[in-house]
């Protein structure tokens, strides 16, 4: 009898499992399309809910209910205008091995849109004071009930276009005493919070507006790696002076600015500016009406997953959203934030720090996952993980057309608190990112590690294609040694870049903050693998900025198999000040437009990288490149006829075992013998003792196989061969290297521009 009992309690047991398995890997749809309607079941087609607010409020009754598999929420094709941010809470969570998709139907675009189209305007019959006089007659105006000082907007679309915001010609502005700022590092920050200004065409370029802080001065402040925004406070007439509502990222001098959004400067078809005292928006429409498309980025956010945050070291309070995933959604028209007072900059301002901007952004979020969407048409960043963000994974996706950056990853401040980490970029599509910002870059990892960032496919950009970095070391001079050899680097109390997110209480610099043990761990971008990406035509508008770019970052990230060409100033790969523990391995680096490759601070190691008709070089300014460094088992190839750049250069501090075992290759035997291009290898450092100046013996160019043939003198070097088929490993899957550049050694030779170009 008790055998009996048992053998039917365990058929009971085992039926009761298989029920609850049943149940977990069960999904439950339901459906949204535009035509739906809210009181509807939202379980079939027929039944669909309009909206995704709704939605997400089923979802989250049925999860209250016991509900432990998968949901899917299927959106149908068209556009979802959004009058508010989607926001996920931890109630919106998926139960551990669960998920909740919200995801399009197949063969459909659903567009979430964070725009709103305007269907009121009107012919002005009056004009606005200042209203240039040939404007008049042609300006149409709407009224926007809605626009605050705490609701503005900032960018006007018409399909994939930004319209132009009215702007001034140049002016010459300029922080007076600056010459003695020069001499008084400290006292700069007055220089980038106000200016003056002279006469522009006899007449004043800023006035007392009634909406001053609508007003913009765009800016590139003293340096050509970025632009500013910056809203106006004060002007003062009489003294030319005026205040800024924000700082500036460095003091406001040497380049032109423009003011933005005013109406004095709006004369030219296709102009617009705002009035958020007169809740009046102003057009001059280029073909007489305005289109009916025209959208106001309204949203600063499309989605957001937020959990609740924790910001202490303990953290025990953090509970992150979880199991959500967004799959073949296109989500445009998010609007771009002013910069304000309270803003922490990450590296150079070319982000904010925990900032309300993107199409989605993940905070407080783990195991989730984009796939298969757009990023298109937006003022904003694309996608944002901010502070505690692991597992989140964004692959198979395009990003086109971005206001910011294409996705950021920002983590806290240097301190013991490292949660940004082991996320995944793969396989995407990023171009046009910084149509705004110009300095935005397509991948930006700051304060985060372990993460994956492979076969992305990153082109058409202002500045820099990637970057990883963290906080160096002159943003601790001031705190903790100030008197030292790098006091002239000492960064200014107040500033906005980087210093508010230092956790000071966690930081410990026993040895001083140039002792790298000391100041590493504290430097969370570490770690992450880099691999299998095609960059290039970056660096097309701003200046000093490379194809993959690391500073401040912490040990063991690995650059490895990319390709890169086409770049028409900066470098491909560049490791800067506080770079340290990095590996640069097998890429492939084509000197197409700008010759140079490589550039190597701290101490990174360099091995194994082929460079067709380009150089590579160490930094000079700031931190140099350590004497420990290395650089082996590398390939230099030149093609080009007298192209008389050294193979590489500015390797005096690096020892000379370090720097051996490659290989340099130039088709002018002349050339060689004359030593133009050489006479900087061979060096009394003891560099390149072993190295060979012989044809690596590639196996076919023209069919993109840099294979190395067996008597290839390279392998005797020690030089690994990239495998025949590297550049089908290029690029995302479905839109690989190979299939888009065809190969071949008239397409690699150097512009003419460079092939006489000296160093």
């Amino acid at each position: 009898m008790k055998k009996k009992l048992s053998h039917l309690f365990g058929v009971l047991a085992l039926i009761l499992f298989m029920c609850n398995a049943c149940t977990q890997n069960s999904t439950t749809t339901l459906h949204v399309s535009v035509n739906g309607n809210d009181s509807n079941t939202g379980y079939s087609v027929e039944e669909s809910l309009k909206t995704l607010q709704v939605a997400k409020l089923k979802v989250r009754e049925l999860r209250k209910n016991g509900t432990k598999g998968n949901i899917e929420v299927i959106v149908h094709g068209g556009t979802y205008y959004m009058d508010e941010t989607l926001v996920f809470t931890n109630e919106d969570s998926a139960p551990l091995g669960s998920y909740t998709t919200f995801k399009g139907a197949e063969g459909e675009t659903p567009i979430l849109s964070g725009g709103k189209k305007i269907s009121n305007w009107k012919k002005a019959e009056t004009y606005p004071e200042y209203l240039p006089e040939k404007a008049k007659s042609n300006v149409w105006v709407t009224e926007l009930e809605w626009l605050s000082e705490s609701n503005r907007f900032h960018a006007l679309m018409l399909g994939d276009r930004f319209l132009k915001r009215a702007r001034s010609k140049a002016i010459e502005v300029y922080s007076q005493g600056l010459k003695e700022y020069k001499h008084n590092h400290m006292d700069e920050m007055k220089y980038r919070t106000q200016f003056h200004y002279k006469l522009l065409d006899g007449d004043h370029p800023f006035r007392s507006w009634n909406n001053i802080e609508d007003i913009e001065l765009y800016i590139q402040p003293t340096k050509k790696w970025l632009v500013n925004y910056l809203p106006l406070s004060e002007v003062n007439q009489v003294t030319k002076h005026v205040k800024l509502v924000s700082q500036a990222t460095y003091s406001i001098a040497v380049n032109p600015g423009y003011v933005e959004n005013a109406i004095d400067y709006l004369d030219e078809p296709g102009e617009w500016c705002v009035n958020t005292v007169t809740k009046k928006m102003y057009y001059w429409p280029e073909n007489g009406e305005p289109n009916p498309d025209i959208m106001i980025t309204y949203l600063d956010e499309i989605i957001r997953v937020e959990g609740v945050s924790d910001s202490s070291l303990k953290g025990d309070k953090e509970q992150p959203v979880r199991g959500l995933v967004f799959e073949g959604l296109t989500l445009a028209h998010a609007d771009r934030q002013r910069w304000e007072p309270t803003d922490i900059g990450l590296q150079h301002d070319w982000d904010m720090w925990d900032k309300i901007n993107g199409l989605i952004r993940f905070r407080s979020s783990e195991d989730c996952r984009i796939s298969n969407c757009k990023f298109i048409n937006t003022a904003s960043d694309g996608v944002r993980l901010d502070r505690y963000a692991q597992n989140i994974t964004i692959e198979n996706s395009h990003f086109e057309n971005l206001g910011g950056v294409g996705v950021l990853m920002a983590g806290y401040g240097p301190g013991k608190k490292d949660v940004n980490h082991h996320n995944t970029v793969s396989h995407n599509v990023m171009t046009k990112t910084g149509q705004i910002f110009l300095h935005s870059p397509a991948v930006f990892v700051w304060q985060s590690g372990h993460n994956e960032i492979s076969n992305n496919h990153v082109y058409d950009l202002g500045y820099t294609g990637m970057v990883f970095s963290g906080v160096r070391r002159r943003f601790f001079h001031s705190i903790f040694n100030a008197e030292n050899p790098f006091a002239n680097f000492t960064v200014p109390k107040g500033v906005r870049e980087h210093i508010p997110t230092v956790r000071w209480d966690e930081v410990s610099l026993e040895h001083g903050i140039e002792n790298w043990d000391s100041y590493e761990p504290f430097m969370h971008t570490r770690g992450n693998k880099i691999m299998y990406n095609e960059i290039h035509d970056c660096m097309k508008l701003l200046h000093d900025g490379n194809a993959i770019y690391m500073s401040a970052n912490g040990i063991g990230n690995e650059i490895s198999h990319n390709v890169v060409y086409n770049h028409p100033k900066g470098g491909s790969i560049r490791t800067d000040d506080d770079s340290h523990g990095c590996t640069i391995k097998g890429n492939l680096v084509f000197g197409t437009l700008s010759p140079l490759a490589i550039r190597v601070k701290g101490l990174n190691k360099t091995v194994n990288n082929y460079l067709i008709n380009a150089y590579f070089t160490t930094g000079f300014a700031g931190n140099t490149c350590d004497s420990s460094s290395i650089f082996k088992h590398n390939v230099t190839y030149h093609l080009s006829p007298k192209a008389n750049f050294p193979f590489h250069q500015r390797l005096v501090m690096v020892k000379g075992k370090n720097f051996d075992n490659n290989i340099y290759y130039h088709p002018d035997e002349e050339l060689l013998k004359e030593k133009i291009c050489l006479q900087k290898t061979k060096t009394t450092k003891g560099q390149d003792t072993n190295s060979l100046f012989s044809d690596p013996m590639f196996t076919n160019i023209d069919a993109g196989d840099f294979s190395l043939k067996a008597k290839s003198p390279a392998l005797k070097l020690g030089v690994e061969s990239l495998p025949s088929d590297f550049l089908n490993k290029i690029g995302p899957s479905y839109d690989p290297f190979i299939n888009r550049f065809n190969l071949n050694k008239e397409k690699l030779l150097l512009p003419k521009k460079f092939r006489k170009q000296r160093f």
